[in-house]
């Protein structure tokens, strides 16, 4: 693209975060009230234990090593052999867990990565298209290349470069196993039909339930499929980057590259968001930390801690349920019932966990564990958690079947932030960046305000793009 193109277009991106700033800061705002409103008895008081916390995190995923395999081929042409949605579905779930599997690699063969990172540059060097590199692979990083690539076809280039790697070229499986709930409108007609395809397979009525990997498998398959090309190492792109012909950057990372962000002027911003009373609102202080904005409540910043249960069958809800209904005073317990087809639905829990309990979780949730595992815990360390906590697994594990797979996932925080920019759009070598996703700010999983949210803009941020050609 030309100069005076790429002028033009960052001037209309540029115009279009900054109109959208008001809304995106309402959205986000909804989880910090949410967890004012019903986890003010979980809220964290120690700021430095989150550090700490993340600093003892170790990535523990074990990979299968490289064979061949007749499985290494298009996902979508796999799932058409396949005559019952179970086997369907017992094949989506199974390609996560193979770290050979072919769609994990990246675009470039064998190359060495000096070669690989040429060709990526190569690949972005047109003057006659619109180039873009977006960083992270990841659903927001995905849905951004599918969707555009499905309107603007031949006239754009897209690399997409990742970093979380089980080896340099190869993409680590992706390991969020959650729920989602996202309306059908978010997908259909805006990515390729092969992927919402799959999602009319396995969710129910108007909503998408598919566990959140599936989702970024095939939307990655989708995209190789439709030349959006991937590169994926675990060095910085910066040789990359500094391609001339790059038009703008998308930043899909969920805010990795928050050094290349500017500092904002204002380091302390007051923001008075109004509730569902009349003339009645919360005042929140929003402190800059690290180029992002954190939201303050009464000088206390909103972090909570959370672990999740994942893989309940919907067939233990009522069981379930009637024992969080009678043991949910302080909101310990959070119920989520999915959107997936009634023979393979699940039911997903978020579990609050008070300050005092944050390193027993962490010691003994260091990994994704069966709830199997969790019965035979130290009697010592389970002394320590509440209750009502042992009294619900407990529960599930005598109701469940021998052959549900139910897990323990590690803690993590909700710690929310959104970057605010003042009159300007960051730049790196020169080259715009567009925020995206967690990128731009965290939502709350318990109510909804993150990836759904996120899509609906991507979405609009795709429209925008696609009317300049």
């Amino acid at each position: 693209m030309d100069k005076q193109k790429r002028k033009t277009l960052n001037e209309k991106l540029k115009d279009f975060i900054f109109a959208q700033t008001s809304e995106v800061v309402t959205r986000a705002s909804m989880g910090w009230i949410y967890s004012l409103s019903y986890d003010k008895a979980f809220l964290i008081e120690n700021l430095e234990l989150k550090e700490t916390y993340k600093k003892n995190i170790k990535k523990k995923n074990k990979y299968l090593k490289q064979k061949n395999s007749k499985m290494d081929s298009n996902i979508f042409d796999q799932l058409q052999h396949f005559d019952t949605i179970q086997e369907k579905w017992d094949y989506m779930k199974k390609i996560n867990s193979l770290g050979n599997f072919a769609v994990f690699k990246d675009s470039f063969g064998k190359e060495k990565d000096e070669i690989a990172i040429q060709l990526g540059r190569k690949f972005l060097s047109s003057n006659e298209k619109l180039n873009i590199l977006v960083m992270g692979a990841g659903c927001c990083g995905l849905f951004f290349a599918n969707n555009l690539k499905k309107k603007l076809g031949r006239l754009v280039n897209i690399l997409v470069c990742e970093n979380r790697v089980q080896k340099s070229r190869i993409r680590e499986p992706y390991l969020r196993n959650w729920l989602t709930n996202l309306p059908k409108f978010l997908f259909n007609k805006k990515v390729d039909r092969n992927v919402t395809e799959v999602f009319d397979w396995f969710s129910h009525g108007d909503y998408i339930g598919v566990k959140l990997n599936m989702m970024e498998i095939l939307l990655l398959q989708s995209c190789k499929n439709n030349n959006v090309k991937f590169l994926f190492n675990e060095s910085p792109y910066d040789d990359l980057i500094k391609e001339p012909n790059i038009d703008f950057l998308v930043d899909a990372t969920g805010g990795k590259i928050y050094k290349y962000y500017s500092n904002h002027k204002k380091k302390h911003i007051l923001l008075k968001i109004p509730t569902n009373k009349k003339n009645d609102y919360l005042q929140f202080s929003l402190k800059e930390k690290k180029n992002y904005h954190y939201p303050f409540f009464l000088n206390k910043q909103i972090i909570n801690y959370q672990f999740k249960i994942v893989g309940i069958k919907e067939g233990l809800l009522t069981t379930v349920s009637e024992y969080i209904n009678q043991n949910n005073h302080d909101n310990l317990f959070y119920i989520w019932v999915g959107k997936l087809i009634k023979e393979l639905n699940e039911i997903l829990k978020i579990i609050n966990i008070k300050e005092v309990n944050i390193e027993i979780f962490n010691h003994f949730l260091k990994k994704t564990i069966h709830i199997d595992k969790f019965e035979k815990i130290d009697e010592k360390i389970k002394l320590q958690i509440d209750n009502r906590i042992l009294e619900l697994i407990k529960i599930i594990f005598k109701t469940k079947s021998k052959e549900d797979e139910i897990y323990l996932e590690p803690p993590f925080s909700f710690t929310p932030r959104i970057k605010l920019f003042d009159k300007d759009l960051p730049k790196y070598c020169d080259k715009t960046i567009i925020p995206i996703g967690d990128s731009y700010y965290t939502g709350n999983a318990k109510v909804g305000n993150g990836l759904g949210m996120h899509l609906l803009y991507v979405d609009e941020l795709v429209k925008t793009i696609a009317k300049c050609f």
